[in-house]
């Protein structure tokens, strides 16, 4: 580089030497101008006096000092300030059918009403993210010593979205109305024999006839306003457009619905209640979609239209892999089922076909194929987390041999074509009782069937056996050991249904699969208990009150005693549990019973499935543990964010 210091340096010299009269010229020019640095005017002409190299390096010089300002400032802002959520932004949401009742007298039987019950809704109490019982509307509680009395104070200046105040009154009128008959509300049951009566203006007194330890959870019911309900009758509320429109006291309020010219909402709205008494969301708006499946939902969030998924199903978690999404993988308290019915099938009175039947099931495979993987393999009813969980319950391992062992005892072998001959005879004899006259004798010639009936019957016949069993067990001396297993028509419930029929014709049980529609399996299956096997899932709820599941007096509909499972003993110790507050005694029975659960057999409990849901990265905040209900993924729902701003430490 030709230009550096000594050139300077030159450059000065020269100048000292220039002569006596450079002296004086420069006197008489700080005398007509006096300061020292050049004004603007005289810096514009400065790159006419400067070489090309000089230009560079004061470019140069000038860049690294405002690229060094600029990273000073970036990481002074940086270490000083804070990324925090900032007001605005909508969140979108697909959702698996159609809303009906978004009231919460009738929103448990349909999971769409539940999600969007639980936004616009709140209750005495509610279940915050690590599945405790707090305060909601309520402000204090205290328990009677009897423990069958409670008394609740509401919190101050409460207000219904529509400006009105929340009182006293609108909590009688709720239960008071959930307990008339002529509502029809499902939940009824569960507030039997229960009165509740004001005790001023700003508290509330409920009293039952027996104490009840899950009477907490039941008071997380969404209170309804007397103002807006109180001159529908009864039996007229299913029909109010308030099902639809509600006016609650949740932090969320309607906004607008969109319909299809058949009818169907396509798409639900809420914006802020302004009038909600507690933490304020970040988010502006919720905008619900509805689809008929999940494959419609799963194709929703790929392409944007949603910025989440409820509920992915196992068969669609693939689906759903991308860098744009967050994938929740949550525990229900809930479990699957493999229910025995003896009042059906006799057969199932043997213990040691239970007992070979429980045997012959290998869990982890059934939640690797039905599941891919996404679940927990269970022993009892109680998952661990739960009030009761028992640790050391017995445990029955798949043991394939031990099953042969035992059903070999009562039921042998049988080769296929043995099965097959026994079957034949019992077809060809229904077929020709069928054609015997009614006023038949015994001179009256045996009645003969076709070529062609005779192909049917072997057609048939072939059609029932598994190209997978390659031996069958007999039963008595002209039948074989067959067993039918009714489920949903969900894929999870198939594909679980489908691995355990594999399993139990690798023993020689002969088993095919009714599948009923998930919305019929009720009205169809459980209301009379006609199945012999049954494949099932039941949630327990926070709450690990099992006497509605177990009890002997809910074996009939509406019960969910879905094996009909008796025994004194266990009924003793479910109406125990139920009455007492102590939390440690409480855990013990349910360890007891459960122990006489898993002793008798009734049901063999599969796994805990995984709840997945996914939501789009724009979406921060989320912080979702364990569920007490799928509507609980929004008990933080407050906290999530789209837009952020930064403050200053």
């Amino acid at each position: 580089m030709s230009w550096n210091l000594s050139s300077l340096f030159a450059r000065f010299k020269r100048s000292k030497k220039s002569g006596p009269s450079s002296h004086y010229d420069l006197k008489l020019l700080r005398q007509i101008k006096s300061n020292t640095f050049p004004s603007w005017s005289q810096l514009k002409y400065l790159g006419s006096f400067l070489s090309n190299t000089e230009k560079k390096a004061i470019w140069s010089a000038s860049g690294i000092l405002l690229l060094t300002l600029l990273s000073w400032s970036i990481y002074a802002i940086a270490t000083h300030s804070l990324i925090t959520p900032n007001v605005g932004g909508e969140y979108s949401e697909a959702l698996i059918g159609q809303p009906k009742y978004i009231n919460p007298l009738f929103s448990s039987t349909n999971d769409v009403d539940a999600d969007l019950s639980s936004l616009m809704y709140s209750g005495l109490f509610k279940y915050d993210n690590n599945k405790k019982i707090v305060p909601d509307l309520a402000e204090n509680l205290s328990i009677a010593p009897d423990q069958k009395t409670y008394n609740i104070e509401l919190k101050k200046n409460l207000k219904w979205s529509d400006g009105e105040p929340i009182t006293t009154d609108d909590i009688l009128f709720t239960f008071e109305t959930l307990q008339n008959a002529e509502t029809g509300s499902p939940l009824i049951t569960s507030f039997q024999g229960m009165r509740v009566e004001k005790t001023g203006d700003n508290s509330i007194r409920f009293t039952l006839k027996t104490p009840y330890a899950p009477f907490l959870d039941a008071l997380t019911l969404g209170i309804l306003p007397e103002h807006v309900w109180a001159e529908i009758p009864p039996s007229n509320i299913r029909l109010a457009k308030f099902n639809l429109q509600p006016i609650g006291s949740g932090a969320w309020k309607f906004e607008k619905m969109v319909k299809d010219n058949t009818g169907n909402i396509q798409s639900y709205s809420l914006i802020n209640n302004d009038k909600y008494y507690g933490k304020k969301p970040y988010l502006s708006n919720l905008n619900f979609k509805f689809f008929n499946n999940q494959t419609e939902a799963v194709a929703a969030l790929r392409s944007q239209n949603v910025l989440a998924v409820s509920f992915v199903p196992h068969n669609l978690k693939d689906k759903v892999g991308g860098k744009n999404l967050n994938i929740f993988n949550l525990q229900l308290p809930q479990y699957t089922a493999l229910f025995f019915n003896k009042s059906v099938m006799t057969e199932l009175k043997d213990d040691d076909l239970r007992m070979a039947l429980t045997q012959a099931i290998d869990k982890n495979t059934l939640i690797k194929e039905a599941l891919d993987g996404d679940g927990i393999a269970i022993d009892a009813p109680i998952s661990n987390g739960n009030l009761g969980y028992h640790s050391n319950i017995k445990k029955i391992a798949f043991n394939f041999a031990a099953a042969n062992q035992l059903l070999e005892k009562k039921w042998p072998r049988l080769q296929p074509e043995e099965y097959f001959k026994i079957r034949h005879d019992q077809i060809l004899k229904s077929v020709i009782s069928s054609k015997q006259p009614a006023t038949a004798t015994k001179n009256t010639e045996e009645p003969t069937i076709s070529t062609e009936e005779e192909n049917k019957i072997n057609e048939m016949i072939r059609s029932e056996m598994a190209s997978g069993q390659t031996f069958y067990r007999q039963l008595g001396k002209s039948d074989v050991l067959r067993i039918s297993i009714t489920t949903a028509d969900t894929p999870e419930y198939l594909k679980t249904a489908e691995q355990v029929a594999k399993m139990w014709q690798a023993i020689g049980v002969q088993t095919n699969i009714i599948t009923i529609g998930s919305r019929q399996i009720v009205r169809d299956a459980l209301k009379d208990r006609t199945y012999q096997v049954l494949i099932y899932g039941e949630m327990i709820g926070a709450d690990p009150d099992l006497y509605s599941f177990w009890h002997s007096s809910q074996s009939e509909y509406p019960g969910l005693n879905l094996a009909k499972f008796s025994d004194r003993d266990a009924d003793k110790l479910l109406e125990d549990a139920r009455s007492t507050l102590d939390s440690d005694l409480r855990a013990k029975l349910y360890q007891k019973f459960q122990d006489i659960l898993v002793s008798d057999l009734p049901a063999v409990f599969l796994y805990s499935p995984t709840y997945i849901m996914a939501v789009n990265k724009d979406i921060h905040g989320i912080n979702i543990a364990n569920l007490v209900s799928p509507a609980d993924r929004f008990s933080t729902l407050n906290d999530w964010y789209i837009k952020t701003k930064r403050e200053i430490k």
